[in-house]
């Protein structure tokens, strides 16, 4: 009998999803080096505010998890969120001009806190593979996307975007990314067809926020 792993499960589900993003405008401009830096200056606001509560959920992983070695994989991603991830907004936000001050002062749009709130939710009321579905969907489509805009002629080149392209395109994301895939198949291995669909779920639902987190960016909604 052919087991079919976790992971392949859930891309198949949110294939379509995922292939819509490529179309989007912020996404498709932001490869094509097209996209306006205001916006993109929104967005960063968002998705540093995004990190900060991104960064809990795994944290709650630490929580849910029963073994020394699942607490220091979700530590480390915990680690590598706020100090590598965050470190890359930081920068980009000096060359945008945004102030400390203006972080501070920043808050996350509807569709912001309605996504995080979401992966929350799931973390807070689950085990440790809620917790890597419900993030998941984000890095797993980040390292496609930047993937993707890997191969548009001069778009790691690009004095504004190349940045982002080769950060999530990297070799060290790539492996993050790997790791988080063969910890889930691995917490995967045997459950319920039942349990499955739970999860199918929650990697919708998450993918269908990432779609929305890319409109709400581009027309800078709050």
């Amino acid at each position: 009998m052919v087991i079919v792993k976790l992971s392949k499960i859930l891309y198949e589900s949110v294939e379509e999803i995922w292939k819509s993003y490529l179309a989007h405008p912020f996404v498709k401009q932001l490869g094509e080096g097209t996209l306006p830096p205001d916006i993109f200056r929104y967005y960063m606001i968002q998705d540093y505010l995004y990190l900060l509560e991104y960064s809990k959920v795994f944290a709650l992983g630490v929580v849910k998890s029963k073994q020394e070695n699942l607490m220091r994989k979700f530590a480390s991603m915990v680690h590598n969120t706020l100090n590598g991830e965050m470190n890359i907004h930081k920068i980009y936000m000096k060359r945008l001009g945004i102030s400390e001050q203006e972080i501070k002062e920043a808050r996350q749009s509807l569709a912001n806190r309605s996504y995080t709130s979401y992966m929350l939710e799931v973390a807070y009321n689950g085990d440790v593979l809620d917790v890597l579905v419900a993030i998941l969907s984000c890095a797993w489509s980040y390292q496609m996307i930047g993937e993707h805009h890997s191969n548009i002629p001069n778009a790691l080149q690009h004095t504004l975007y190349g940045e982002w392209v080769r950060g999530y395109s990297s070799e060290e994301y790539r492996k993050d990314t790997e790791e988080l895939i063969a910890l889930t198949d691995e917490l995967g291995k045997n459950i319920s067809q039942y349990r499955i669909e739970e999860l199918k779920t929650v990697f919708i639902h998450c993918s269908r926020y990432e779609y929305a987190f890319w409109d709400m960016s581009y027309k800078k909604e709050m």
